[in-house]
């Protein structure tokens, strides 16, 4: 079973809706839902296979000299059942948001910032490497100061922004010195990329 419907299909779903959201309005919102229950189905299909390692490689990034870097998933009996939870938590937010946010005007905004914080979460379950770990926990980090800042107009939702901004630095900067703790101790030999 291939991985990519479910780490994709929540990222195209939320860059169509975040570069369109005035001009799809309601669909916004069924397409961003929509992709969390196909994600979730394929999660199902994939926690039913086989179990075996599997890495796959999506596309090279980084060929440059003796460093190549490329965006691939590892598919295992661990990232299975992480897959399954966090595709099923997923959706259910995605349900609960339904009736949450009816009554918001900026519902597609916020339905494009979980699709993007659902691919998000999906490439940090599937990564095969520290370096595309440390991508999708930057992108984790910026769909949550979007989630967060929603309701960017009230005083309180800026400043819960301000600091899960600041405390998501934190987590970088140390989530950093670990990879390069580990890259040092291991003289080079950890697959960073």
């Amino acid at each position: 079973m291939n991985a990519s419907i479910p780490l994709l299909l929540p990222l195209f779903s939320a860059l169509l809706i975040l570069l369109g959201h005035r001009q799809l309005k309601g669909a916004a919102v069924l397409i961003s839902v929509g992709s969390s229950i196909i994600s979730f189905i394929a999660c199902l299909a994939l926690l039913a296979a086989a179990d075996e390692t599997n890495p796959q490689m999506l596309l090279p990034f980084i060929d440059v000299g003796y460093v190549h870097a490329n965006i691939d998933v590892l598919i295992d009996k661990q990232s299975r059942g992480m897959m399954f939870i966090v595709s099923f938590i997923g959706m259910l937010v995605h349900i609960f948001s339904l009736g949450y946010m009816k009554d918001d005007e900026a519902r597609p905004r916020f339905f494009g910032a979980l699709s993007l914080f659902m691919f998000s979460m999906t490439g940090i379950v599937l990564a095969g490497n520290l370096i595309m770990m440390f991508i999708f926990w930057e992108l984790v980090g910026l769909s949550s100061y979007l989630l967060i800042g929603h309701w960017y107009q009230k005083a309180s939702a800026a400043e819960a922004c301000k600091k899960a901004f600041l405390t998501n630095r934190i987590g970088d900067f140390g989530f950093m010195i670990g990879i390069l703790l580990l890259f040092g101790a291991n003289h080079g030999n950890v697959n960073l990329f």
